[in-house]
Formats: structure tokens, sequence, C-alpha cells
């Protein structure tokens, strides 16, 4: 979209929703800011998530972060002029007999917080999804604010409507590394040439850790492979589908266009395959046409780290949001953008901060699908 700047005010490195959101609001601030991106804006792992966005989650932290993602992503196609296919359709989370308690837990805190989730019986959830098999099935949990939209379409609304700001969007173009002198950061060496800046925002999901290694930040992510498969064909589930979660297994299915997308932690459709006869065998039956996959960025606790780096002036960070990245996009967004300016944040995220691994205190999120 733009030519690369020698300088700066502010760089984001990658162009998923995190740094095409931050971009966003820094410009609409008045920042001069530049979001560099190695390949096209949602080309990493925006691009090739299943794009859905929950309040289902067990951390308060992130229930509160995800009603306002959801409220956001309602009003986003009015806000950016963007088509997102937004569908709430709900998440309906299958649990055996050793997940029901925690699950109830989680849907208590949910309620308390004002999501109208709730745990309903295995013979409801077969009433809400004809054509599922529920002979392991114990409960079942549900919550209409779910759904899916293109994740792709979102990070492109936010990157267009930065660029309207006066942001520049380059495209093409990887960072290679980080320049920090004295503990300052001092601009960013890109296949394209140098950029000077005073302060990054680092936002390249998996391959964050690697530009950080060298500035003497150990960043606990590891790269995970996760795959999707689409496939077309008729089948017994309603058109307006939640999104079906075998929470033992990983196995979730959608309806996708005129078909279905699935996916879980099995790396083949092979391995795949059993879970799906023993959970909805219609799906088994269908032609798979395509299928992709991307990344994960999986932490310790499955919570991502935020926050700014310690001993280097003005170097902030959002990665390792394993597997709920896209969802949280808007906010965590804005919250970068807010620590850019110095500005008192929407959501106190610090819990978030990297040093938790050091101090023991930790965030484990449960509902990590």
């Amino acid at each position: 979209m733009a030519d690369l700047p020698s300088s700066a005010a502010v760089v984001v490195i990658g162009g998923g929703v995190m740094g095409a959101s931050t971009a966003y609001r820094l410009a609409t601030a008045g920042v001069e800011v530049a979001l560099l991106e190695r390949d096209t804006i949602s080309s990493g792992s925006t691009g090739k998530s299943a794009g859905g966005f929950r309040a289902q989650f067990s951390d308060e932290l992130n229930i509160r972060m995800a009603v306002e993602n959801i409220r956001r992503l309602e009003r986003f196609e009015t806000e950016f002029a963007t088509g997102i296919d937004l569908e709430q359709h709900g998440y309906l989370f299958l649990l055996r007999e050793s997940e029901v308690d925690a699950f109830q837990r989680a849907v208590a805190l949910q309620r308390s917080l004002g999501v109208p989730s709730e745990l309903i019986t295995a013979e409801a959830a077969l009433d809400m999804v004809p054509g599922i098999r529920i002979h392991d099935v114990a409960a079942a949990t549900f919550c209409p604010w779910d759904g899916t939209c293109t994740p792709e379409s979102v990070a492109l609304g936010y990157a267009r409507a930065a660029s309207h700001h006066g942001a520049a969007i380059v495209q093409g173009c990887e960072v290679t590394d980080i320049a920090v002198s004295n503990g300052r950061v001092r601009g960013v060496t890109t296949t394209n040439g140098f950029v000077s800046t005073p302060e990054v925002v680092l936002t390249a999901g998996v391959w964050s850790p690697r530009l950080a290694a060298p500035l003497g930040l150990s960043m606990p992510v590891r790269a995970v492979k996760r795959h999707i498969w689409l496939t077309r064909g008729s089948d017994p589930f309603p058109r307006r589908l939640p999104l079906v979660i075998d929470f033992a297994t990983g196995f979730y299915f959608h309806r996708e266009a005129e078909g279905l997308a699935m996916g879980g932690r099995a790396q083949t459709i092979e391995d795949l395959a059993p879970t799906v006869i023993n959970r909805a065998p219609a799906v088994a039956e269908m032609e798979v046409t395509h299928s992709w996959w991307g990344y994960y960025a999986v932490t310790p606790d499955n919570n991502a780290i935020i926050g700014t780096a310690p001993g280097i002036d003005r170097l902030h960070y959002a990665t390792g949001f394993s597997g709920h990245g896209f969802q949280q996009g808007p906010v965590v967004g804005e919250h970068l953008a807010e620590l850019v300016l110095g500005s008192e944040p929407t959501f106190d995220l610090s819990p978030f901060a990297m040093d938790r691994f050091e101090t023991g205190a930790v965030l484990p999120e449960t509902a990590v699908i």
C-alpha cells in the first residue's frame, strides 16, 4: 500500500489483526506509524485461523476482553465499511463427565460478568445439533453471543482505515533485526532497507521470539501447527449451526459457505477421522475439498504475553495467544496503542506481562480448543 519510509515515530511489526488494529488506533490518534508486513496483510496466523470468537473462557480477564471484542466485531461492518460475514450462531462445547465441573464454574463466572452462557444437557445439545452422537457426552455449554467471521477481512478493514488516517502500510517487507543501543530502540532493519524509529510494537506472532532473542528477550512461545479442512455435500445439521467442539479431543466443525469447516489437534485427516466418526459420523461421509494450516503461538499457561520489554525503552510486544489471538485483536490493538501513547489503559493487561513465568503468577486458561 505504501513505500518504505526512512523514519517513523512508531514501527509496528506484523500485519495480522494485532498489528493492523494497533496501527489503526495510533493513526487515528495522529501518530506517524509504519506497519511492516513481510508478506501481505493477514497472510500469517490471522488469515489461517477459523475466524471464531467467543465469550466462553475460564479466566476473568479473557471473558471481560471477549465481551468488548464481540461488541467491536458486531459494529465492525458499519464502522469500517467492510463486510466480515459475521454469524452469531453460538459455540457448543460437548463435555465428558470429568470436564463438567470446570465448565460449570466457568459458566457461573461468565454469567456473573453478564455473558448469557448456560450449562445444558447432552439431550439438549442433540436437539440443537441433530446428527451428533452423545453416547459419551455428560453435558454441554452454549452461548449465543459466540460465532464466526472472516478474519482476513477484519485485518484488512483495520489496515485500510489506518492507511486512510496516514499510516504507511508496507507489504512484502520483512523485518530482520530490531536495532537497540544503550537500552533504546533506534530502528529496524528490513529486506527493503532501514527505518529509523524510537519505538517498536512487535506483533509478529510465532515469529516474534526470533526478533526478540538477539535483544536478550526469551519469549516462552512455541509454534504449533493447526489444520482446517473444508467439505462440501449434504449433511443433517441445521443451517444455523453452532460451532461444535468436542472438548476432550479438540475436534470442531461449523458451517462454512455451502459445506463445513472442521479441525482439531490432528495433523492429518486420517488422524482426525476416528474422532469425526465418533462425534459426527455424517461429516466423515462428506467430500473434503481443500485444507490449510496455520500456527498457534502457544505459551505455558495458554494465555498471551503482552507488555513492554524490560530493560529496553519503548519496545512493546503482544504474542503467544494460544489460538484465541484473532478474537482478541481489537482490544489488544487498542491496549498496545495506549502503551505507546502513555494513556490510561481501557483494560489492565499487566497480568499478561512476560515476567509472570518467572514470578509464578501464571494465568492458566483452561478453555483452549
